[in-house]
């Protein structure tokens, strides 16, 4: 018993040793593999190329050129050239109303009709009264024709029959009163009675306005009103439209506001579309330069720092600074005075925290590596499945001793080469040789392995590329993610994806090709390892 426990132990501490033989191999390729990165310019581990190698979704405009005009903005409410409170110039009942709110109407047209049956009587009988007092009068000039009666009693008969003619114009003119009419061409605004109420003398009853033209009274700073003059174009724009009207400056007003620093500007704008209204809020813009065919570029594609105004160029995928010399600004635009050319692709959205030389893609384009995939993932020999021993998997023998392992980095296709193999001594006094196995030398891969005494053999690159290849190539989405996200970096990669491109996340075809491009960086940064 004690015999075989012994050789039980030996066994086991042999196997032991074996295995961490192969530990140290294992890791003495890792280093050897890090070196050879080193040594061909230092290649970003797999963090760094979720990090770096996906590009920022951008979008691009091309600079062109257009007019912009300098303006002095302002704010204020249109009014009526003329607004007036109608009054009736007599007392009656409200009889008829002859028209509404918002009509138009001519100067003299009549409103409303009072009642005039009183004012009739009153005048017949003034008539009545006047007729009679012009008998008198004609008598009186007979007798004093022929010295009958004296002047003294012909100037009082006089001076009565011309009150009666007073009288009788003055209820002459009450009785046209009752038609009530408009004093002037213009809008009714406003209606203030009912049929069937009582007006009295000087009561309102219509209100009415003249639209054409509109004003607007504007207040020009002090400093600013030597660059405006009587007839300068102005454009007006209403609060909740996009339509722009056009006015002119009607008239300056020759003092300035102590207490305010400001001069009264009125603007007149003739709206002949009838679109304008007394009362709306306007934007006033008073236009005193106007540059034409200039460069000019979106005011949300700046990015102000401290030494100015910048833009990102979208030159061939990647962000190039560019410092500007800013001009004038007018609404969603500024002029461009140096620092960009006709043609220039700028970045408009997306690039808020973008640095100089940043990768970018146009957003919804798919990234040039995700439409490689086809080569690298299977179908072109240069790809990652395309070389033997391009991924080879470990095996190999414990009780044959350890061979040497032709280590190769497989998957882009380039020439192999054969490796010599070593050997060594295995425990039990036998020695294992080491087959000679191709060595991809550019692939993407692992390293095959071959057991001592000829007894294991590492898997063929071409095959296992091939198998992990086209295993991710028909996994769905979910699947994928599934397997792709046990890697964090992978998965803040794609997590980063969506936030600066929310459409990604409802792109299966992008997402895919993510997953793909992040499997093949995966497989170059660990030589053919798979997601644990």
């Amino acid at each position: 018993m004690f015999k075989r426990f012994g050789i039980g132990k030996l066994a086991s501490w042999s196997m032991v040793l074996a295995l961490a033989g192969t530990l140290a191999c294992g890791g003495d390729e890792e280093a050897e593999e890090n070196g050879d990165q080193a040594q061909r310019g230092g290649r970003p581990g797999m963090g760094a190329m979720a990090r770096t190698g996906a590009s920022i979704p951008v979008e691009v405009k091309t600079v062109g050129r257009g007019n912009i005009a300098a303006t002095l903005l302002t704010y204020t409410s249109l009014e009526a050239e003329r607004h007036v409170d109608v009054v009736s110039r007599t007392q009656g009942l409200v009889e008829t109303i002859l028209v509404e709110e918002g009509d138009r109407v001519e100067e003299g047209q009549p409103l409303a009709q009072l009642d005039t049956d009183t004012l009739e009587l009153t005048l017949k009988e003034r008539e009545v009264n006047m007729n009679s007092l012009e008998s008198n009068y004609n008598r009186s000039q007979e007798l004093l024709d022929r010295e009958l009666l004296s002047s003294q009693e012909f100037e009082q008969t006089k001076f009565q029959y011309e009150a009666a003619q007073t009288q009788y114009e003055s209820a002459k003119l009450q009785l046209e009163y009752a038609t009530i009419r408009s004093p002037f061409s213009g809008i009714i605004t406003e209606r203030l009675i009912e049929v069937g109420n009582l007006v009295n003398a000087n009561d309102v009853v219509f209100r009415t306005a003249d639209l054409d033209p509109l004003l607007a009274r504007i207040y020009v700073p002090e400093k600013d009103i030597g660059q405006v003059r009587p007839g300068q174009s102005v454009r007006i724009n209403v609060e909740g439209s996009d339509q722009t009207h056009a006015g002119r400056v009607a008239r300056i007003s020759p003092v300035v506001d102590p207490q305010s620093g400001t001069v009264k500007v009125t603007v007149e704008i003739r709206d002949r579309q009838g679109t304008l209204r007394p009362g709306m809020f306007t934007t006033v813009n008073l236009v005193i330069a106007n540059h034409e065919e200039v460069l000019q570029v979106e005011k949300k594609a700046l990015v102000a720092e401290a030494e100015g105004s910048y833009a990102f160029l979208f030159q061939d995928g990647t962000a190039e600074k560019r410092l500007l010399e800013i001009g004038i600004a007018e609404g969603e635009y500024v002029e461009v005075l140096s620092g960009l050319s006709d043609g220039d692709s700028i970045i408009t959205v997306g690039q808020e925290g973008l640095r100089n030389g940043a990768p970018v893609r146009i957003a919804g384009q798919t990234p040039p590596a995700a439409a490689g995939m086809d080569g690298g993932m299977g179908g072109d020999p240069s790809g990652m499945a395309g070389r033997p021993g391009a991924m080879g998997g470990r095996s190999g023998g414990t009780n044959g001793g350890t061979g040497a392992r032709p280590a190769g980095r497989g998957g882009s296709g380039a020439e192999s080469t054969d490796a010599p193999a070593a050997s060594t001594a295995n425990p039990d006094g036998g020695q294992g040789n080491a087959e000679r196995r191709p060595v991809a030398q550019e692939g993407i891969g692992g390293s095959g392995r071959t057991g001592a005494g000829g007894a294991g053999q590492g898997d063929g690159g071409g095959t296992g590329g091939m198998r992990g290849g086209n295993r991710m190539m028909n996994m769905d989405l979910a699947q994928m993610k599934e397997r792709m996200f046990r890697n964090p970096e992978i998965k803040a990669a794609y997590d980063k994806q969506v936030e600066e491109d929310p459409s990604f996340a409802e792109d299966e075809e992008r997402q895919r090709a993510f997953m793909i491009e992040q499997f093949r960086n995966m497989r170059k940064m660990d030589g053919g390892g798979r997601p644990q």
